[in-house]
């Protein structure tokens, strides 16, 4: 192994640009793997369309969800509500028959909003993206009428 020169106080001669980053006379300094030029450039066409086809199966998922949350929020209802006379919990069957459907359609929704913000009008992906929204947006339209009735409490 070559001991690089040294001066008059010890220190090595070359530039120094951090450990492991030594050049001396006659080497080229090591470049970066990427510039950053690089890190500031649009994503792939791809990845947007994943986005727009994750949005839509979440989207078809929502109302879906329904069938395996219908069984549970009758039984909740059956729980909750009194023989003779309003029950109060009432808030608890459209929360349980609600929770899983708002769980698929919140991340389709987000999702289907970044890619309709990301792509032009005329992209396929933007297209597949407002259909999420559509059905997603019925999703919550749907769980907004009970808990505005629990809010309104009529």
């Amino acid at each position: 192994m070559a001991i690089p020169p040294q001066d008059e106080h010890g220190r090595e001669h070359g530039t120094w640009h951090g450990p492991g980053h030594r050049h001396g006379p006659g080497q080229e300094p090591v470049q970066p793997a990427a510039s950053v030029d690089a890190l500031h450039q649009e994503p792939p066409k791809g990845r947007n369309a994943r986005k727009a086809t994750a949005s839509v199966v979440l989207a078809v998922l929502a109302p879906a969800s329904m069938i395996i949350t219908a069984p549970m929020a009758m039984f909740a209802m059956l729980a909750t509500y009194p023989s003779e006379g309003p029950s109060p919990m009432r808030w608890v069957t459209p929360l349980v028959f609600f929770s899983l459907p708002l769980l698929f359609a919140l991340p389709s929704l987000a999702l289907a909003i970044l890619v309709m913000m990301a792509e032009p009008r005329t992209s396929q992906s933007r297209s597949s993206a407002s259909a999420a929204l559509i059905i997603s947006g019925l999703v919550f339209a749907l769980a907004l009428g009970p808990g505005l009735d629990q809010l309104v409490g009529s």
